[in-house]
């Protein structure tokens, strides 16, 4: 087939094209339509509170967030953005709860104090960057007492200062120092029931806790590195419950502490460092409810830790990023009931939109128990609405109801039939069987909708039909199976069983040339859409691979790319775009919509059109 394109021309005789049947259509092109979402990715906590039905407040540092969940971690609210406005943050640090109820956050780098309402509804806020009354330097926990008086410590500065709900300053204690009563890097604040104020002091030469009078007199201190039981080498923030104990969060030794409020002896302590349940990895802030639950915002493993504060017994984790933002959105697929259904790969879920944009559902968290994700990267829908995700790093295949409820599961590590290294790309044939590119494997693998194994084809190399990490894979009506070859740069066409049809594609930046190439698509003229992701551009290619046209640019701006890597294509030719971003930044981590526009007319009426010969 071969593509010319006419531009004002009334008539086509005189062509010489013999006997080929010649097909006039009106011109389209691809243009930018619109787009949703930004980067939102896992929470990183900082400072916890909670409130007295048990619901959880978590300032999240690199979302510049504050989160509102239920004690079972289900969503309820959140609010912030990136900025120096009211109700924005550059980085949230501690967040403390006042006895109306309403929510004042420090901001570290802002060097202010932001109070809300319980909903986010911004009140009020004070302080700037210097050292006078009212003024911050790193801003970092906060405690609010009984009373309404609000104490922040006031980190580069080496002291804590005391306010009024409304932000006026009533007076200030501390210093630097490392006599008893000053600091060196305070850190967190708490207040018990009576009024006593404690602060952490997390310099490496210091690592003690100081316990202190509501105005600022010294009481007593402990801890410090190498003192033996109770030890501290980098205290964080802190949390008092009602029967005088206060738990302590250390960030360098990866643990919590409990300790006595009345004598500073240490009653308990557990974790250690890593990432299994009860483990520790950066944690700071601390919360304790009325049932005796306690709250860790375990920052490095970017998740808040339930614990039993009685015995420090593991409950659950809550992990919960924000929903219709991403953190490297993968791939896209389309349901039949205009649904678009994004691999949120950063955040370990799935979310389903409106084609609008508008978000109606998420689910899956971290883990490899049914229903859960290890970096997720494809998506298919078949036509009874079954969801298929390739869990890359946990080897499988998942298989969803549309709501997201789990269906089964198949794969396991390994080269045999069934088994997978890094799944990739899957697609539904118009029978419901399941293709599945298997990445490091270099092969493709054909399923039944229960994971029944059928037959697989391919092997590691360059001739036709070998590959080199395939990624993306599609059918068309005709069963005709199209994968792309990333490292081969090129696409494979084959029949349904396997046999090899033809291929196209090199290394490079022309048309028709590829830089690791990711998902692809195609659209109901049976035209492939493929993800250029390292070109930063969408290509369209007929079905034997004669190209097309190409769409997007390196950017962030409107149409532009930063290494999309997955699209779906709607029966209007509307292509859904999932501009994944790079890898180390939060930029684009968004979907486009790029929608065909007619750019002229057939011959006879001027502008631009195709011609295809057959």
């Amino acid at each position: 087939m071969i593509l010319i394109i006419i531009q004002g021309t009334t008539t086509l005789a005189g062509t010489g094209v013999g006997q080929s049947q010649v097909t006039v259509t009106a011109a389209t092109s691809i243009s930018y339509a619109r787009q949703w979402g930004s980067y939102g990715g896992p929470i990183t906590p900082n400072g916890v509170a909670v409130d007295s039905s048990g619901n959880l407040f978590i300032a999240d540092a690199k979302n510049y967030a504050v989160y509102k969940l239920a004690g079972d971690g289900s969503f309820l609210t959140t609010w912030g953005s990136q900025g120096t406005g009211p109700g924005q943050f550059r980085n949230p640090m501690g967040i403390a709860r006042d006895p109306q109820g309403n929510i004042y956050v420090s901001d570290s780098v802002n060097n202010n104090i932001q109070k809300f309402t319980a909903s986010g509804g911004f009140i009020t806020s004070w302080g700037s960057t210097g050292s006078g009354n009212g003024q911050f330097t790193t801003p970092m926990g906060l405690s609010v007492n009984a009373s309404g008086f609000v104490y922040v410590v006031d980190q580069g500065n080496q002291r804590v200062q005391i306010f009024r709900n409304n932000g006026s300053f009533i007076g200030s204690f501390g210093g630097q120092g490392s006599t008893p009563g000053k600091f060196m890097t305070p850190f967190g604040v708490a207040v018990d029931s009576s009024g006593f104020v404690y602060v952490s002091d997390s310099a490496p030469n210091s690592g003690n806790v100081t316990k202190f009078t509501k105005t600022g007199g010294f009481v007593f201190a402990w801890g410090g590195l190498n003192s033996g039981a109770g030890s501290l080498a980098g205290p964080a923030m802190m949390a008092v419950d009602n029967t005088s104990n206060i738990y302590v969060s250390d960030s360098s030794f990866n643990n919590i502490q409990k300790f006595s409020t009345s004598s500073g002896s240490l009653i308990s302590s557990w974790g250690t460092s890593g990432a299994s349940p009860g483990q520790f990895n950066g944690p700071i802030g601390v919360a304790i409810d009325s049932q005796s639950n306690l709250y860790v915002g375990d920052s490095n493993n970017f998740r808040v830790q339930k614990l039993s504060a009685t015995t420090g017994n593991y409950i659950s984790s809550l992990t919960y990023p924000r929903p219709g933002l991403f953190s490297s959105p993968y791939d896209a697929a389309l349901d039949s009931s205009g649904h678009i259904y994004i691999v949120d790969g950063g955040n370990n879920r799935i979310q389903m939109f409106s084609v609008t944009g508008t978000f109606l559902l998420a689910w899956g968290i971290t883990g490899s128990a049914t229903g859960q994700f290890n970096s997720p990267i494809g998506v298919a829908v078949d036509h009874a609405g079954n969801v298929y995700v390739t869990d890359f790093s946990n080897s499988r295949i998942e298989r969803f109801l549309p709501n997201g409820t789990f269906v089964r599961a198949w794969g396991s590590f390994g080269t045999g039939n069934g088994q997978f290294i890094n799944p990739y790309g899957v697609a539904a044939d118009g029978s419901n069987n399941v293709y599945v590119t298997d990445y490091s494997n270099d092969r493709v693998q054909k399923f039944d909708s229960s994971g029944n194994f059928i037959t697989g084809w391919g092997t590691t190399g360059t001739a036709k039909g070998q590959f080199s990490n395939p990624t993306g894979i599609a059918v068309d009506s005709l069963g005709n199976v199209y994968v792309t070859d990333s490292m081969n740069n090129r696409i494979e066409k084959f029949n349904s069983l396997g046999g090899f049809i033809t291929s196209w594609g090199t290394s490079g930046p022309g048309n028709g040339q590829f830089n690791l190439p990711g998902h692809l698509g195609l659209d109901l003229t049976g035209n492939v859409y493929v993800a250029d992701t390292f070109n930063n551009r969408i290509q369209e290619f007929t079905g034997n691979g004669g190209f097309l046209t190409s769409f997007g640019t390196a950017g962030s701006g409107n149409g532009q790319l930063v290494n999309p890597n997955g699209l779906a294509v709607d029966n209007s030719g509307s292509v859904y775009v999932t501009d994944t971003g790079n890898s180390v930044g939060t930029s684009n981590n968004r979907v486009e919509v790029f929608s065909p526009v007619t750019t002229g007319q057939a011959p006879g009426g001027g502008g631009i059109s195709r011609v295809l010969l057959k």
